[in-house]
């Protein structure tokens, strides 16, 4: 017999009402343990349809799903009630529902919502009791994600088309799947058309507009043309202009808007809404619902936006009536108070006010469970490995630790395998010293592919892999520990007549086979006058708009400086280079909420690629050593495809978690290494280290401190040792040469 998804995928809410009608009293602790027992089993986990994953006309209403996104803004929290009293019709019975993770009551056939009129002021207090609150995330997904994490998370999940991997072979005909996808295409479409028609009181009220003074109002077609004339919009019409414009508004809420795809979701949590921030990766996972009717729902984040627009529209039309307003045929208006009536705040009128999210393009999910997402790189675990020392208050820097920690051995262990060596015989104390053969082979693996990438220069691939590896650890005063902005310089070029794809583009499209969030902006006079880079609030729809900037921890952002010409920043353009240089300097970016800035610290990695030194200032600028007089992408590219054949997966796996693993490894300086470096750089400081005779800055020390942590990182190592050191030493010569290049005296 096949195994069928279960009701606790499929219908959740069956399973919420019947833990409620059960204990009520325990409601909560048995439905977290319910699920969490569910979710523990990792084929049960990636039985439950992922919306990353899946089209949304392929989701059952209200079954359980993934979403796997970034936090792109936040609400106030607001109150409902928990728990509703309801009446049977026939007998009066009465009966408590439960209305939690639910958008909607959902009354049981006979029943009636019933209204306690009898009880006293002191009894009608306890009700209060049922309120509780939740908090409500727009959430968007991830920007800038691989392709090669979609295309794995998408081989892990065994959920395809509405059926598990178990159920895939069990035969069925054919023509009743097509019928049955079709249907459901066919009710995303109509659930689309209806959210996308301007709504009014009656269903089929044709709007027109007045061309004397340009108002929206129902066409009447025995008015007088003679003094007023109409242009009456089909419904074609009025379905493709508000259709572009949300697709707009939800546009302008994905950071990378001309790159992403993906459904944005307004994520409504009950529990633990504290622990989340804005830029956070999280995981969701809760009861998926794109119920039509909250289209056309007063939306509860915006409590006073239907009495601005009643009370801007009647001052309108006092000034209209004052007026007399003509065209310019002398046709006099005649549009009346009857015009403004629709804008009346009623609890009909609420209940046909178009939702800035619409259900069918921003569904709702209503969280049971969610955790911090603190990689998406699929080859790794999930956080729920240590999901029972949640239980045990752990903090959660050592939580992450501990997390971390995990993987690492995991990760050397499978170096291990790989070698065919007896891992029962291996204990954690010797994991790393009987790996770190294998770890030195990966590594060299990688300098080998990066000194490809790099034309052949074999410094800058060392220190392209310390910039991947490279993360701010720490934040104190005014100074950021960890930053390490790579400035490439000496990039070649192309002809621009041949059309053909630039360094940058080629070095991008084989960097991002190997991270798991990256970007390539170019940075040119244009864009940097028309991007939007800052997020920035919008008041009147209560709303944060996205910028290119607002991006998750560890993202990866490549500047492409090679296609800047001369020309004239304006205002905005400003802001922007203000902001690119503030990130690079003090990784924080200020969002604009209009009337003040509110800063966000940021943790971005930043690698700026041009022809000679960028306008942008860096922590390490390093000049590109090449003998090529004209880039060549056809030829550039064959060679690259040689590392990423399908035939080396394996190996290109290893090195994606190698990045993903390692930037995490806990560092520390012993005693006696920081007295040596501390002995070292007073030596260092007392020597003339550039022609003019200036000394070594604080930034060049910190950068030579950075430079010997990414190094030791580099070897798997959590201590810094006197090879990695004098290694980081003679790195920053080589460098201070091939930058300068005349000697030290």
């Amino acid at each position: 017999m096949p195994v069928f998804i279960e009701d606790w995928i499929k219908n959740p809410i069956s399973i919420i009402n019947n833990i409620f009608d059960n204990d009520c009293e325990n409601f909560d602790s048995k439905l977290d343990e319910f699920f969490r027992s569910k979710l523990m089993c990792e084929k049960d986990y990636q039985s439950i349809p992922c919306i990353n994953d899946v089209a949304l006309h392929e989701l059952t209403p209200n079954c359980l799903v993934r979403y796997r996104c970034m936090i792109q803004d936040s609400f106030d929290p607001v109150y409902f009630t928990n728990v509703q009293t309801v009446k049977n019709k026939s007998t009066g019975q009465l009966k408590k529902i439960c209305l939690k993770y639910k958008e909607t009551i959902d009354l049981p056939a006979g029943y009636e919502v019933w209204e306690d009129t009898v009880s006293t002021n002191d009894k009608k207090l306890n009700h209060h009791a049922n309120l509780q609150q939740r908090t409500t995330f727009f959430c968007v997904p991830i920007p800038g994600e691989a392709q090669w994490v979609k295309e794995l998370s998408r081989a892990k999940s065994c959920y395809v088309c509405g059926t598990t991997a178990d159920e895939r072979t069990v035969d069925k005909r054919p023509l009743e799947a097509d019928e049955a996808m079709e249907t459901n295409q066919n009710n995303q479409i109509q659930r689309i058309e209806q959210d996308m028609n301007i709504v009014s009181q009656e269903k089929d009220t044709d709007y027109t507009i007045c061309k004397v003074c340009y108002k929206t109002k129902k066409f009447n077609p025995d008015e007088e043309t003679e003094t007023v004339t109409y242009t009456k919009k089909t419904k074609n019409e009025k379905i493709t202009e508000n259709n572009t414009n949300i697709h707009l508004n939800l546009l302008n809420n994905f950071p990378l808007n001309k790159n992403e795809n993906g459904s944005a979701c307004l994520v409504k949590t009950y529990e633990d809404s504290e622990k989340y921030k804005i830029n956070d990766l999280v995981e969701f996972i809760g009861i998926y619902n794109q119920d039509p009717s909250l289209a056309f729902q007063h939306d509860e984040h915006r409590t006073d936006s239907l009495e601005v627009e009643h009370e801007r529209k009647t001052q309108e039309f006092k000034i209209h009536k004052e007026n007399k307003i003509e065209d310019e045929n002398h046709h006099l208006c005649k549009c009346t108070e009857m015009d403004i009536h629709i804008t009346k705040v009623t609890e009909h009128s609420k209940k046909y006010i178009l939702s800035e999210f619409p259900p069918s393009l921003v569904p709702r999910i209503h969280c049971i469970t969610s955790f911090n997402l603190l990689s998406n790189n699929p080859l790794l675990g999930r956080e729920s490995k240590v999901e029972k020392k949640e239980e045990m208050q752990v903090e959660p820097t050592e939580k992450k630790s501990d997390y971390w920690s995990l993987e690492y051995n995991q990760f050397l262990r499978s170096l291990l395998k790989e070698s065919n060596q007896n891992l029962e015989l291996i204990d954690d104390s010797i994991l790393f010293d009987q790996s770190q053969i294998y770890l030195n082979k990966l590594r060299n693996e990688i300098i080998l592919m990066f000194q490809e990438l790099l034309l052949g220069d074999a410094l800058a691939a060392e220190y392209l892999l310390m910039h991947l590896l490279s993360s701010v650890f720490m934040r104190k005063d005014v100074t950021i520990l960890g930053k390490f902005c790579l400035n490439i310089t000496n990039i070649p070029l192309v002809d621009k007549k041949d059309n053909l794809k630039t360094f940058a583009d080629c070095f991008y499209s084989a960097l991002s086979k190997i991270v798991p969030m990256s970007h390539l902006f170019r940075f040119s006079i244009e864009n940097m006058n028309t991007s939007n880079l800052i997020p920035n609030k919008d008041y009147t729809k209560d709303k944060l708009i996205s910028g290119m900037l607002q991006l998750p921890e560890l993202f990866h952002l490549i500047i492409d400086e090679t296609l800047l010409n001369a020309g004239e920043l304006k205002q905005k353009g400003l802001i922007n280079l203000n902001s690119l240089k503030e990130i690079i300097k003090w990784q924080k970016m200020n969002y604009d909420f209009g009337f003040h800035q509110q800063e966000f610290n940021t943790n971005l990695r930043m690698l700026i690629l041009s022809e000679t030194k960028s306008i942008l200032t860096s922590d390490v600028q390093l000049k590109l050593n090449h003998e090529l007089g004209k880039f060549e992408p056809e030829q550039y590219e064959r060679v690259i495809n040689e590392f990423f054949h399908e035939e080396k997966l394996n190996l290109i796996n290893y090195i994606r978690k190698y990045f993903s693993i390692l930037a995490h490894i806990d560092y520390k300086l012993s005693s006696s290494m920081q007295q040596l470096v501390e002995n070292d750089l007073v030596q260092i400081r007392q020597t003339h280290l550039v022609k003019n005779k200036e000394k070594m800055s604080f930034e060049d020390f910190h950068t030579l401190l950075v430079v010997a942590r990414l190094q030791a990182i580099s070897y798997g190592k959590s201590e810094l040792t006197i090879p990695e050191w004098n290694r980081a030493k003679s790195l920053e010569i080589e460098l201070y040469f091939s930058v300068f290049q005349f000697p030290m005296i």
